[in-house]
C-alpha cells in the first residue's frame, strides 16, 4: 500500500517478575503524518490501541521524550539495546520495550515516507480546523 507503513514488531510487556511477549502493529499513514498508531496483540487477541505523535518515537529512539500519557526512551545497558514506551490513561499504565534495531528500521521508513519538517505538505491542518470551527 503506497503511503502506508505497517510493521509488526515483537515487544515485551515489562511486567514483573518476567517480561511478557506481545506483538505491536505500528501503522503510519502519509495522509496523517503527525500520528503513529500502535495496536497491541497477545495470545491472538487485540489488547489495546494507542495513537500518539510520530515525533515521540523518532526522538525517543535516542533520548528521553514525552510527558503525560506517552513517554519513550532508549536503554543501552544490558545485553540488548532496547527502546521503552510507557503508556498511561490515568487509571492504568504499562511499559513495553522493543529491540532498538527494530525501532531504528521503523523510524527510517517513517521518515522516508514523510521527511521531518514536511508533514504540512501531506496534511492541511488549516483545512481540518476550518471544518471544526464555526464560520
Amino acid at each position: 500500500m503506497d503511503g502506508i507503513e505497517y510493521r509488526v514488531l515483537p515487544l515485551r510487556l515489562e511486567a514483573s517478575p518476567e517480561p511478557v511477549p506481545v506483538s505491536g502493529a505500528f501503522t503510519y499513514r502519509r495522509d496523517r503524518p503527525y500520528e503513529l498508531a500502535l495496536d497491541f496483540r497477545g495470545a491472538g487477541t487485540h489488547l489495546a490501541r494507542w495513537v500518539f505523535s510520530r515525533d515521540l518515537l523518532l526522538d525517543g529512539e535516542t533520548c528521553v521524550t514525552g510527558e503525560g500519557d506517552v513517554r519513550v526512551w532508549p536503554r543501552w545497558q544490558g545485553g540488548e539495546p532496547r527502546v521503552f514506551l510507557a503508556f498511561s490513561n490515568g487509571a492504568q499504565s504499562c511499559v513495553v520495550s522493543a529491540r532498538a534495531k527494530d525501532v531504528r528500521v521503523l523510524c527510517r521508513r517513517l521518515v522516508a515516507l514523510v521527511p521531518r519538517g514536511e508533514e504540512r505538505r501531506h496534511y492541511d491542518l488549516d483545512a481540518q480546523l476550518s471544518t471544526l470551527l464555526p464560520r
